[in-house]
Formats: C-alpha cells, structure tokens, sequence
C-alpha cells in the first residue's frame, strides 16, 4: 500500500508546484512625467489611461499565442509612495489584460524599486545644447531616475535626446523578480525637454519599454512538505525491506 501511496505524493508534489514565467515582452505608450509623479496613456484611440501595448519580439513564457498585440495595466507612479533609490511597496504595477494571460495564470508586476539616474547635473542647462551630453537632472529634495544623453545630429540641425530609466520588482506570486528598462526618444535636446518641464510642471512623450523575468528561486512551501511526505515514505520501505 505505502508503495504504491509514494508515486502518488511525489505526483502531487510535482502538480502543486506552479513554476515561475521566464521571457521578455516589450511594451510601448505615452507617459507624462511631472516633478512628482509619472502616468501612462495607450496610444491608440480612445486613448485610455493606464494602458500600454505589448508590442511583437516577446520570448520565453510571453510567446504564448494572444499576448502580443494585447494590452497591459499599467498603474501611475508618486513619488511619496514609490521614492527614487531605496526600496518600497512592493506596489501592484502591471497586469495582464489580455485572456490568454489570465488564463494561463500570469502573475502581476509588483514594483518596489526605481533605481537613480547615473549622470551629473552639471551639464542639464549648459548652452549650446551639443552632442555628447550627458544630465540627470535634480528633483526638489530627492533624486531623479532619469538619464538624458544629446544624440547626433550636430549642427545645424541640433542634438537630439534620449531619456531612459530603470524599475525593478517581484511578481505578486513571489516566483520571478523582473526589471524593467524604458526609452524615450525626443526630436529636441534634453535642455529643452527640461525647460518645457519647468515651464509648464510637465513633459509627454511616447516610450517602449523592455521588461524581463527571471526565476526568483522561491520554493513553496507545499511542495516542500508533500517532497517530505514522500522521502518519509521511502525511508520507511528502506526499513521494512531490510526487517
């Protein structure tokens, strides 16, 4: 009876372990930055809030069929509550809108960490704008995640920016740990998106952005314990056949 009793614990043990998503997606949209806080906009019409679009090249788990194409949640940002350089929350960040997601159980993004921007401040309001530059801008009283760099073309057209910065957090199923990297690209120096955030408190523009999953390394508790009904099992037919 054990015997046959110990193939069916380790089944169940196999069976109860949901295994962690792995991959990349891409996703794109409109944010708004402001000095305190980010939102997100889908850029297709009606233009909902807190919408973003998963774009094609996913990998891994994110290649099911149905989730290219399909949309995310993607919920605002304060910095009250999600500081810049020291851990928080964690805070539901992104969810799954699509149906095969749901279905297959995808967990949602929790964030819990923005990390600072790399750059000195010396050079945000240096004139001319040239190629080259590099500017983290400050924020009143706390750090800024942002990381600006004046691209070619040189004059007389002027330099071009980008902007990036770096998330990070845990699925709220505690199984992956993700990190995300966002871009956007703008037709006009970085001294220039910064003077048109100080003179109207914000900036919009398109971005894409770039998560990845990785295994968190977390066993359940559950399968720990029916792998040790198991083992206990084995050791008592060990001691039965040697009786």
């Amino acid at each position: 009876m054990i015997s046959r009793l110990i193939p069916t614990c380790l089944l169940l043990a196999a069976a109860t372990h949901a295994g962690p998503i792995t991959g990349s997606f891409n996703i794109a949209g409109t944010i708004t930055v402001t000095t305190n806080t980010i939102t997100w906009v889908l850029n297709d019409p009606p233009f909902p809030p807190d919408k973003a679009t998963i774009g094609p090249g996913t990998t891994g788990s994110f290649s099911l069929p149905g989730i290219a194409g399909s949309t995310v949640t993607i919920r605002d940002l304060n910095r009250t509550t999600a500081p810049v350089g020291s851990t928080f929350g964690p805070l539901p960040f992104i969810s799954f809108d699509s149906p095969a997601a749901i279905a297959a159980g995808f967990p949602a993004l929790n964030i819990n960490f923005i990390f600072n921007g790399i750059f000195s401040n010396a050079a945000c309001a240096t004139l001319p704008p040239a190629v080259g530059q590099s500017c983290t801008p400050s924020a009143p009283g706390a750090p800024s995640p942002f990381n600006f760099v004046n691209n070619p073309p040189g004059p007389p057209d002027g330099p071009q920016a980008t902007g990036t910065f770096v998330f990070q957090g845990v699925t709220s199923d505690g199984l992956e740990n993700w990190r995300g990297n966002f871009t956007s690209s703008f037709n006009v120096p970085f001294q220039t998106v910064l003077a048109a955030l100080a003179a109207n408190g914000s900036v919009t523009q398109t971005f894409a952005a770039t998560f990845t999953l990785s295994p968190a390394i977390v066993p359940e508790p559950i399968t720990l314990s029916l792998v040790g009904i198991a083992l206990s099992g084995l050791s008592l037919i060990g001691r039965r056949k040697t009786s």
